[in-house]
């Protein structure tokens, strides 16, 4: 008789700790966590420097040997979603207001507060993929006066409407750039500098005999990770990306001497059309 009460007892503790597993299960299918992207901006294989706007030290070569330095760099990025192997995916929302520009990064070389994207709520699992744009879509664009990081008032990077924001950036000197010292309405562009700005959000056709100015230089980027992260309520990781300056350089083939002031979408496509070799996927910290 005691062993039947003691088998009935195990056999109710055994149904008891299932239906307890099931349930935790379930509640944890809708578990979600914290993941943070670190955007790490190099030169090639070295860090990445900012000097000051005077400093005519070159530190940085190109594939050509043009001497270079940085005295400012940046990017927006935008509509971040992360997929995995089991069909796993987080959509980092965008909304866009007078008041703010949520989902919507600004990164900054030397602004380390701008150097890492938290995403919250991402739902756990495993990741082995990242899609990202770069620049401010049309909808970023269209939303009229914008606030957060897409305010000009704040220190955006805004052209005007027709050409929208300056979505990638890069500035510095160069041994062989042909810009001159110049003093305009106050502002000065060094001897021997460089400006290369990359924006314009749409397309528009150009009048018969007239010149193009107008193109669409957002560009939409997706990373493979080398192994799948783990998001999990206990584990937040950090993804590491890189951006490569110097991978601009050389792709775009960039002769300095007879491009050096890059202030126009147009000017800018042949930049724009080699993004996708400036950003990698470096690593994870699990």
């Amino acid at each position: 008789m005691k062993s039947t009460i003691k088998l009935i007892v195990l056999t109710f503790a055994f149904f008891a700790i299932s239906c307890s597993s099931d349930d935790d299960g379930a509640s944890n299918k809708d578990a979600v966590s914290t993941i943070k992207i670190k955007w790490d901006n190099i030169v090639g294989q070295k860090d990445m420097n900012i000097v000051e706007k005077q400093n005519l030290e070159y530190g940085y070569k190109t594939a050509d040997n043009q001497d270079f330095n940085i005295t400012a760099f940046g990017y927006y990025i935008t509509n971040i979603i992360l997929e995995g192997p089991n069909g796993e995916r987080f959509e980092d929302e965008v909304s866009i207001s007078a008041a703010d520009a949520k989902g919507v990064y600004h990164i900054k070389e030397g602004d380390f507060a701008s150097a890492a994207t938290i995403l919250q709520n991402v739902p756990v699992g495993k990741y082995n993929k990242i899609t990202f744009t770069v620049g401010i879509p049309e909808e970023g664009v269209k939303e009229g006066a914008a606030g957060g990081v897409l305010d000009p008032a704040a220190g955006a990077w805004f052209w005007n409407w027709n050409a929208g924001y300056i979505g990638f950036a890069i500035e510095g000197h160069a041994s062989t750039s042909s810009q001159a010292h110049n003093e305009i309405d106050g502002f000065v562009i060094p001897e021997k500098s460089f400006a290369i700005h990359i924006g314009g959000w749409r397309d528009i056709t150009p009048l018969e005999g007239e010149t193009p100015k107008f193109v669409n230089n957002i560009k939409t980027i997706t990373l493979n990770f080398d192994s799948d992260v783990t998001v999990a309520e206990s584990q937040e990781p950090s993804i590491h990306l890189l951006a490569n300056a110097k991978a601009l350089f050389d792709t775009s083939s960039v002769d300095f001497s007879t491009t050096y002031s890059v202030h126009a979408p147009i000017l800018g496509k042949q930049f724009a059309d080699v993004l996708d070799q400036v950003f990698s996927y470096s690593h994870v910290h699990q």
